[in-house]
């Protein structure tokens, strides 16, 4: 049994605020930003530790990744101290905030046409995403020069959106 948490649900904070104001002359504007915080990370030393025959074995040392360097890509690491359970490490936080702004023009009768724009991921959060869990060079023992770097950012598949923009219409009789 391997006592850890979950690689796929455990952010410690998980936060969706949303709202609907409406503004003077018609106009509607809806917020709603999303926040999770980093998701752990199954980290392997590289090397066969205990001589079992698998290169699987958890490390000495957790780590998280800090921030992550918009132009390059690159993360910037942090100890967490002891390794002591599966997925020890931490991954990088996800945010965004999307927005919506609506109006509504009467053309007749109970005939309405909605104007609405909206716009994804709007301050085009990076969030980025790790793959490489790898703390040492199996061959040399050295730290991993890659540990913990970003292989997905937003936009990429199953992963948030990237900056988007969309205008639609709707007919209302």
């Amino acid at each position: 049994v391997q006592f850890g948490p979950n690689l796929f649900s455990d952010a410690r904070h998980r936060v969706n605020v949303s709202a609907v104001l409406r503004l003077p002359s018609g106009f509607q504007v809806a917020p709603f930003f999303l926040y999770r915080s980093a998701l752990p990370i199954n980290l392997i030393d590289g090397r066969d530790l205990n001589r079992d025959g698998d290169a699987f074995d958890i490390p000495s040392e957790a780590f998280a990744v800090g921030s992550v360097d918009r132009a390059t890509g690159i993360a910037t690491i942090k100890s967490l101290g002891p390794c002591r359970t599966v997925n020890c490490g931490r991954g990088s936080a996800q945010s965004q905030l999307n927005l919506r702004v609506s109006k509504v023009f009467r053309v007749g009768g109970r005939a309405r046409v909605e104007a609405i724009g909206e716009i994804y991921n709007a301050f085009n959060a990076l969030n980025p995403a790790t793959a490489n869990r790898t703390v040492t060079v199996p061959t040399t023992g050295l730290p991993n020069p890659a540990l913990l770097r970003p292989q997905t950012f937003s936009g990429d598949d199953q992963r948030p959106e990237q900056r988007l923009g969309q205008v639609g219409v709707r007919f209302s009789f």
